[in-house]
């Protein structure tokens, strides 16, 4: 059984694995004992039935069992992941598959038993030799001479959570970026969701264009992604990622080198498909969907000090920390939660002991807790980068702010395009380009985020994009504001969720419902987008808008979903023919 067990690991490890993942040899041998471990508890029973049974045929119920539960496995989670268990196509398709493992192997008992064992140590040594080759980084592309670049996104990061902004909150490494650095203060997200908002600042291109407006969608082919550019440049380019939004099998390692997105303890051992049936038995709220900071940083800092100053060229690192993102730990810096009295209506992703919270003020300072956790976590990158730090383009940015209670929505983001979800901080430090001490009064969004870093490396990939440059601003000459265009799914809970668009200019908003009507805010006397108008200007802005929501429309090949398309055609903006 212990032979079938590391046979069976061997071949999975050497399939599973890949140099995406960053792995040593080491950490290859730690996968291949986990593997075998988790093999061995799950066959042990099987056979343990089969004798109890009295079936002769023991070498096929080994392997057939191994076999057949890698198989339905497989199944659960490639082909029906996101079927309940309840589901015909789960509760009927995982045995079906468990039994095409299972039979022909029954049926092969004899020849089964006449393996010699030199060929299954054969297959064992020759999958191995196959792990430790597939771990191999490839060979870097043709160097060139560079800056460094450094992205960090925190996660559910509100602008005024900053001491760079105003705040009294503790937060010096990132208040010191801010004073060597520029500050800007409109940035402003283009969606209140991590992955359509990451897609936009990672590729330039807004969700209206793009058509993801939600979690959980896979990007297909994404060339604009601004570490493909990085690479075919020469940069070595690496993603240290801390939530399940920026998963690599949505499509987020496509040109990456390394891309860190396994949330365990130990490198690697959340690909096995055993793993992945301990974590639906074992692991609280089913699966690892996150990771602190610590984790990732423990990825990232080795990464980033080997290659900070590598003779083989530049590199480029992308470091996404999740902290921040409800619920908030405290890291034992507040009294316990009260829970006297009504609990919040808090976000119903929220574990039991969460929700029975009841008090509104310690919730925000539990949020500011992690704010300064995360502060921590940006110095020790900081650090990481060492004697290169000043030869390095360091940008820090949020895809996404946190509403507390603003418009009855208790600390959560992403069903509304009001500005405590949308208004980020972002600060960019590049000495001798960006002007140490800098503040940016004009509006820029996400989607800015690439052009920048490609005029600041010198980099034309000549690939068509919604963002604009912002190195004038940079470089503290005079900087316009331009719409910012959001977009997200409102309702998500629901089979055909609806699309909002939002248009924002420093002094005026507005919304787009494609369930009720538009609202129009004046920024400048309603800051807080507490009272809808509705006049001439709201009309004009309307139309901008639609304009541009049609536009990105053609150029993704798609039209927008349903309830967008009925509330154009009842504005008028569409005819009843018009797809």
């Amino acid at each position: 059984m212990l032979v079938l067990s590391l046979v069976s690991s061997a071949v999975e490890v050497a399939a599973r694995v890949s140099a995406k993942q960053g792995l040593a040899a080491l950490d290859t041998a730690q996968l291949l004992l986990v593997a075998t471990a988790f093999s061995a508890l799950y066959l042990l029973p099987i056979v343990v039935l089969g004798r109890a049974l009295k079936l002769k045929r023991e070498a096929g119920l080994a392997w057939g069992a191994l076999l057949g539960m890698h198989l339905a496995i497989n199944y659960r989670f490639e082909v029906v992941l996101n079927e309940f268990v309840r589901d015909p196509k789960v509760f009927l398709g995982m045995p079906a598959a468990f039994l095409i493992g299972l039979v022909p192997a029954l049926l092969a008992d004899s020849w089964l038993r006449r393996i010699p064992n030199a060929a299954i140590d054969g297959v064992t040594l020759l999958a191995l030799g196959t792990a430790l080759w597939r771990i191999q980084p490839a060979s870097p592309a043709a160097g060139r001479d560079g800056p460094n670049v450094v992205i960090i996104t925190l996660d559910t990061l509100r602008m005024d959570r900053l001491g760079a902004y105003g705040h009294t909150i503790r937060t010096p490494a990132i208040d010191r970026l801010a004073r060597e650095g520029v500050t800007f203060d409109q940035a402003i997200a283009d969606a209140p969701i991590t992955e359509p908002s990451h897609l936009a600042m990672l590729t330039g291109i807004a969700p209206y264009t793009s058509g993801i407006v939600s979690n959980g969608t896979l990007l297909g082919d994404r060339p604009a992604l601004l570490w493909r550019t990085l690479s075919v440049q020469g940069y070595a380019t690496a993603g240290f990622v801390s939530g399940f939004p920026l998963h690599g099998k949505y499509g987020w390692s496509q040109g990456m080198d390394v891309y860190d997105d396994d949330f365990g303890s130990i490198a690697g051992v959340q690909s096995l498909s055993l793993v992945k049936v301990w974590n639906q038995v074992a692991v609280k709220e089913h699966a690892l969907r996150e990771r602190n900071a610590d984790l990732t940083l423990a990825r990232a800092l080795p990464w980033i000090r080997a290659h900070a100053d590598s003779p083989d060229g530049p590199m480029f690192a992308f470091v996404h920390l999740y902290d921040v993102h409800g619920p908030y730990d405290a890291h034992g810096q507040l009294p316990p939660a009260p829970t006297d009295g009504a609990p919040l209506d808090l976000p119903f992703y929220w574990p039991a002991k969460d929700k029975a919270v009841t008090d509104v003020d310690w919730l925000t300072q539990a949020y500011d807790k992690e704010v300064e956790h995360v502060d921590g976590a940006v110095q020790q990158i900081v650090d990481a980068l060492g004697s290169k730090l000043d030869d390095t383009l360091l940008i820090l940015t949020a895809d996404h702010g946190e509403s507390f209670t603003e418009h009855g929505y208790l600390f959560d983001h992403g069903d509304n395009l009001y500005d405590p979800s949308l208004r980020v901080p972002l600060i960019v430090r590049f000495p001798g380009t960006a002007l140490a001490g800098t503040r940016v009064a004009c509006q820029v969004g996400g989607v800015d985020l690439v052009p920048t870093v490609l005029e600041l490396l010198g980099i034309n990939d000549a690939l068509p994009r919604d963002g604009r440059s912002l190195v004038s601003a940079l470089r503290g000459e005079a900087c316009v504001s331009a719409p910012v265009y959001a977009s997200t799914v409102a309702g998500r809970m629901v089979a055909e969720p609806p699309v909002a668009h939002s248009r924002r200019l420093p002094g005026e908003k507005i919304i787009f419902h494609s369930e009720r009507e538009p609202e129009y805010f004046d920024l400048a006397t309603d800051p807080g987008e507490l009272a809808s108008q509705s006049n001439g200007a709201s009309r004009d802005a309307l139309d901008e808008l639609v304009r541009v929501l049609k536009t990105g429309a053609a150029i993704q090949g798609a039209s927008q979903d349903n309830q967008t398309m009925l509330m154009l055609k009842a504005l008028g903006y569409l005819t009843e023919d018009e797809p």
